[in-house]
């Protein structure tokens, strides 16, 4: 029967303890331990379950464990170089062991030697072609169990180098080099002549594996990008400074564990569009989605480090990280904003439980570190899946927002963009939060108009209308939102214009449509209101028929609740929340979007209803038949227009702008039961002049109408 061993420590945090679990499960299956040994996280460690007894486990790794054989001949100070004489004598050593647990590491650095004499090197291979010629000698002549480390270290092809950035550059962070580091820690463990641990190795593997405590760890040493907190440096101990301690068994686990990388990191190999690298679990950075985020962040890479608590053999997680390929629709995740949308599929299929997102960034001056950023568990969200559709734009916005001469206002959008993603991901925010920041980067790109032509970088095609379903909720500022934006609101916010169906572009010059400033939303719709009288006006010159009467012809077509217009000007709404949104659903074909609209239920402001009437001036003959019950006009009427009412409203007279109103109603035969205006004070009033920017359907003009209008015995 199996037992299950807790390995406490073998964490997912930090890299190193990680790593440390795969190596421990590898050397187990593949150097026929117990071939058939499994493993799995559970509360922060891994638990091993085996044939073996944890003190079978001790003794495999005291006594019979047979180190990979690590060799970089390709960096410098590795061994294989005149000038490296202290690592030379390492190498010899190994060499000179007459222990079966070294026979393949010195066979491997004898070939590798040879390699090098072949290419007559006398120094490390400082041009990338030179490098990699050597490594494709190395990988036709070394042992497999050396082709293991050099695969992990670079992807050779036939006409290019690349480095993992899980192995630093090539299986080096700076001067750090590993595999000589790898020999190093050995030589504290083992005696290289003899094959017997040192007197502190069994103290030392209880420490590593299982999380024993040591009073103090007596080995000075690195552990590279692994384990930031086992490096050293300053605020590392008490005191202000303190040296870098490792424990051996730590750094020669993790880079046994490293190897379970390795054939998918030769199999996923994949020039992406951008010329960029694809292995697995590992993505370009960014910046977004964690408590330290700060714009200036440099990084290499991010590397999503997946946790399982079903028990896995060896063979199925190498089969995991070969496939270890996250997809956003049809292509393969590039940054760490793809990988938060992409594995929730990837972590139903393939009985993930969480990811641990590491970032490989600067600290410390040059050097990289394995920085945790997150806890991710991937659940289902099929919102994440409309994201898809703005995936070619959001490339070209990110690409834009990356360049050192974008504005600054353009940065800070795309980092809210992408965080307002990942909590769309991560099931903390909505649809709807990711399209008002998408109309937040507009809103940026217009402002910065010269950059986003120079770049390129045209308006968002216009997004299907399933968006509107998609990110609709029961609230006033939706509803409000929603109206403004089907009232052809997007022009007016920016400087886009419609080229063709679904896609826009810039204006070449100030055409007078966009009438957008900084400043309330009130204020914005009476500014818009007055233009669209001048357009009107226009259009009437021109003998042309009006839009907005074309646009009022159906009964049904979206318009606002008369309701939630009572609430707009009685200020029971938030201003800034319908701002946002309607910059956002200006985004979205809302030609298909159509809403029944139901009787008001609040009192409706006489002043408003006066000046709406008016205002919009159409007067269908169906609608009114509808409301009242039997016909009141003999056909659809309009009315003249009444030039100086908006002006009056805008300035906050309503007892002016609402006896202009009654007097154009007398004159028309609407007959309203009010005689003298409506007198209200000036602030409700501009509120009353900006919810004429709301569009209303005919059957609420001709139920605003039955309210104004005089009472007659006969109806």
């Amino acid at each position: 029967m199996p037992e299950t061993i807790t390995l406490k420590g073998c964490t997912p945090e930090p890299l190193s303890n990680y790593l440390k679990a795969l190596g421990v499960l590898r050397l187990v299956v593949e150097q026929k331990q117990d071939p058939q040994a499994k493993g799995y996280w559970h509360n922060d460690a891994f638990i091993l379950v085996t044939n073996l007894t944890q003190d079978d486990l001790e003794t495999f790794f005291l006594h019979r464990y047979k180190p990979t054989p690590l060799v970089a001949p390709w960096n410098g100070s590795t061994g294989f170089y005149p000038k490296d004489t202290a690592q030379k004598r390492l190498l010899s050593a190994i060499q000179r062991a007459k222990t079966d647990r070294f026979q393949v590491y010195g066979e491997t650095i004898a070939t590798a030697q040879e390699q090098v004499n072949a290419l007559r090197l006398t120094v490390q291979p400082k041009e990338k072609d030179e490098k990699r010629r050597l490594l494709e000698r190395l990988r036709n002549t070394l042992p497999d169990e050396a082709v293991k480390w050099l695969d992990t270290c670079a992807l050779v092809t036939s006409d290019d180098l690349k480095f993992p950035p899980l192995t630093g550059t090539g299986g080096n962070d700076g001067n750090f080099e590993f595999s000589r580091t790898f020999m190093q820690q050995l030589q504290e463990l083992i005696d290289f002549a003899t094959g017997e641990p040192n007197d502190t190795a069994a103290a030392l593997l209880q420490a590593a594996v299982f999380g024993a405590t040591l009073p103090a760890l007596p080995f000075s040493g690195k552990i590279g990008q692994f384990n930031p907190i086992a490096a050293g440096g300053a605020n590392a101990a008490p005191g202000y400074d303190a040296d870098s301690r490792v424990n051996p068994w730590d750094f020669v686990l993790m880079l046994e564990g490293i190897m379970l990388f390795t054939a998918g990191a030769t199999r996923r190999y994949e020039q992406s569009d951008q010329g960029g690298f694809a292995y697995p679990f590992t993505v370009r950075p960014s910046n977004v989605g964690y408590g330290s985020a700060a714009e200036g962040d440099e990084a290499r890479a991010e590397l999503w480090t997946p946790l399982w608590s079903a028990p896995t053999g060896l063979k199925e997680l190498q089969l995991l990280f070969s496939e270890g390929r996250a997809k956003v629709g049809d292509r393969t995740a590039r940054y760490g904003i793809d990988f938060y949308r992409a594995v929730s599929n990837l972590g139903r299929d393939r009985g993930i439980d969480e990811f641990v997102r590491y970032s490989f960034q600067v600290r410390n001056g040059l050097s990289y570190f394995a920085i945790p950023l997150d806890r991710f568990q991937p659940k289902p969200n099929p919102q994440v899946d409309w994201l898809t559709e703005i995936d070619p734009w959001l490339d070209r916005f990110r690409r834009a927002a990356q360049d050192s001469n974008a504005p600054a206002s353009i940065k800070r959008t795309q980092r809210q963009l992408e965080t307002a993603i990942i909590d769309l991901s991560r099931k903390k925010a909505t649809l709807l939060n990711v399209l008002i920041a998408l109309g937040e980067a507009e809103a940026a790109l217009d402002r910065s108009l010269k950059f986003a032509q120079e770049k390129f970088l045209r308006p968002l095609p216009l997004l299907k209308h399933g968006w509107v379903d998609a990110c609709k909720n029961d609230s006033t500022e939706f509803r409000l939102g929603l109206a403004l934006a089907s009232n052809n609101l997007r022009p007016r916010l920016v400087r886009a214009r419609p080229t063709q169906p679904y896609y826009w572009d810039w204006a070449d010059n100030e055409d007078g449509i966009t009438t957008w400033e900084n400043g309330d939303l009130a204020s914005n719709l009476i500014a818009v209101l007055k233009r669209e009288e001048i357009e009107s006006q226009l259009r009437e010159k021109k003998d042309e028929r009006e839009n907005q009467f074309t646009e009022h012809i159906s009964l049904y077509k979206p318009f606002t609740d008369l309701d939630d217009i009572v609430r707009w000007i009685n200020r029971d709404v938030n201003d800034e929340r319908v701002e946002a949104i309607a910059r956002g659903l200006s985004l979205v074909d809302l030609s298909k979007s159509f809403r029944l609209s139901e009787p008001p239920e609040l009192p409706i402001p006489a002043a408003y209803a006066l000046t709406t009437i008016t205002h919009h001036r159409h007067l269908l003959r169906e609608a009114c038949q509808k409301v009242f019950g039997h016909y009141i006009l003999g056909q659809d009427l309009t009315l003249p227009r009444v030039p100086a009412l908006l002006t009056k409203l805008a300035a906050g007279d309503c007892y002016t702008a609402t006896q202009l109103a009654i007097r154009r109603l007398y004159a028309s035969g609407l007959e309203p039961a009010l005689s003298e205006g409506v007198y209200e004070p000036r602030d409700r009033t501009l509120r009353i002049a900006s919810a004429l920017a709301f569009p209303i359907s005919n059957l609420d003009l001709a139920r605003l109408l039955k309210q104004i209008r005089k009472h007659d015995p006969k109806e």
